[in-house]
């Protein structure tokens, strides 16, 4: 409810904060037609931290220290939303200092991934910690790059949430249960907001809030539950994971360009430009592309979820299902990548 009101609020008002909040229809990978406001990130910000009244002992403990380390990263965030001038390079830094807090905070980290050679170097205590830092940060990244199209990314992370709610339940272990239910209803609300017609964008902020919680959640859960495979996570997140290493393979492979530099050729773009235009058009309703592009990418974090929670306690599994969705991914991606439209100035309609 407090995510709902005050993404209400974010939208009612916005005249007055739009100078600031405002997110640009122009840009390369823009495919809204009007300015909208892309500070959704501080209803999910305030949800959560009213919500984490209703948590109790440990769940209470996990989450201010997730907190804590989650406000560096939430800081350049909000300034990007309302500034536009914070760069790439400076919000990766805050994303890696925020998964280095969480780590140093909270004494979670990836120590084990049940493959011998990468367990004896993650023995050491150093390189667990600089590695744990490094995957809470990319996937926080992660989750910015598949903020594309309306309800993609909120969407997507109330998927991983609900699954990870789901194995902590059938682990017995109800303080990450409290931990993943908050989280959900904090991006609810603003999901009801921000799809299918988008009044308001989760924007920099909330993507790397979000990414965030799903990356601790991911090494807490296995690491405070044994019997769990340490690569459930990893099955979990594989959708925005494998959008993130092929766009950064496709950028510095392929077209010679910095891994950070923006483009057109996610898979939300191509889709948004092919199959969602055509199902839209076919439907009468044009404006239900950036609705329709979240609703055939949900399948791919349902598929990850569903083998995650199946494969749960088997390593092996988990990694024949990391293979599955990449593969359909991969499958996916050069089907409608021959469908893009061919003429680059072409305007789109969110």
């Amino acid at each position: 409810m407090t995510s709902l009101l005050v993404s209400i609020m974010l939208v009612v008002t916005q005249k007055l904060h739009g100078h600031l909040s405002f997110d640009s229809q122009f840009g390369v990978q823009k495919l809204h037609s009007a300015p909208t406001p892309r500070i959704g990130g501080i209803a999910v910000a305030m949800a959560l931290g009213l919500g984490c009244v209703l948590l109790r002992g440990e769940a209470f403990d996990f989450w201010w220290m997730w907190a804590v380390a989650a406000l560096p990263a939430f800081a350049a965030g909000l300034t990007e939303d309302l500034t536009k001038k914070v760069g790439v390079r400076m919000r990766l830094a805050a994303t890696l200092l925020s998964g280095l807090l969480f780590c140093l905070l909270s004494g979670y980290g990836i120590t084990q991934v049940d493959i011998p050679v990468a367990d004896q170097i993650l023995s050491v205590p150093l390189i667990s910690v600089l590695f744990t830092a490094f995957a809470i940060g990319g996937i926080a990244n992660a989750s910015n790059i598949i903020d594309g199209v309306n309800g993609l990314a909120s969407g997507t992370g109330m998927i991983i949430l609900a699954a990870f709610a789901l194995v902590a339940w059938l682990e017995g272990d109800l303080a990450m249960v409290s931990v993943c239910l908050l989280g959900l209803g904090s991006l609810l609300g603003f999901f009801l907001l921000n799809f299918p017609h988008g009044r308001l964008f989760l924007g920099d902020a909330g993507a790397y809030v979000t990414g965030l919680l799903l990356a601790a959640v991911a090494v807490a859960l296995p690491a405070r539950n044994p019997s769990l495979s340490p690569l459930i996570g990893l099955l979990a997140l594989a959708y925005p994971v494998v959008e993130t290493t092929i766009s950064m393979h496709r950028r510095i492979v392929s077209d010679g360009a910095s891994p950070g530099q923006a483009d057109r050729l996610h898979l939300h773009s191509l889709i948004f430009r092919s199959r969602a235009r055509q199902l839209a058009q076919a439907m009468g309703q044009p404006r239900l592309r950036s609705a329709l592009t979240s609703v055939v990418l949900w399948s791919l974090s349902l598929l990850s979820c569903t083998l995650m929670v199946a494969g749960r306690d088997n390593s092996g599994l988990i990694l024949l299902g990391l293979a599955l969705v990449a593969t359909v991914y991969v499958t996916i991606y050069r089907r409608v990548a021959l469908l893009r439209p061919r003429e680059p100035r072409e305007r789109q309609v969110a």
